[in-house]
């Protein structure tokens, strides 16, 4: 008996990992294919940023990037709305994940562990 619910444990743990490095390999893929397109969207007069992560990607129509500000300041996930009149990828809405003046505390999956840049 013990000896499967040790085994029960250990699969649970196995396919929280797997899962978890699936979601981080999926965001690199989407990344390299696609960083091209919101390299100069998210940098703006008021948003620099120092590197990008695209978690979601649908085929023209929207997309979330996790953008990482100057000096790692601020993380954010950026909404993006893509226009076909304009040819042009529009910013929706943002959802800030961290931010080293304490004004947010969001968790952005994949990339759970980047809190670590406030304590910095």
């Amino acid at each position: 008996m013990k000896t499967k619910i040790k085994y029960l444990i250990i699969g649970i743990v196995l396919c929280l990992i797997f899962t978890y490095v699936f979601s981080l390999v999926k965001c690199e893929v989407l990344t390299l294919k696609h960083y091209h397109e919101f390299e100069d969207v998210c940098n703006t007069e008021f948003r620099q940023v120092n590197s990008l992560k695209v978690l979601d990607y649908s085929q023209y129509d929207m997309a979330h990037v996790y953008c990482i500000g100057n000096d790692n300041t601020i993380g954010e996930v950026l909404r993006f709305k893509y226009d076909f009149d304009d040819d042009k990828w529009y910013v929706l809405d943002y959802l800030s994940g961290w931010s080293k003046t304490g004004n947010a505390d969001n968790i952005i999956y994949p990339y759970l562990w980047h809190w670590v840049y406030f304590l910095f």
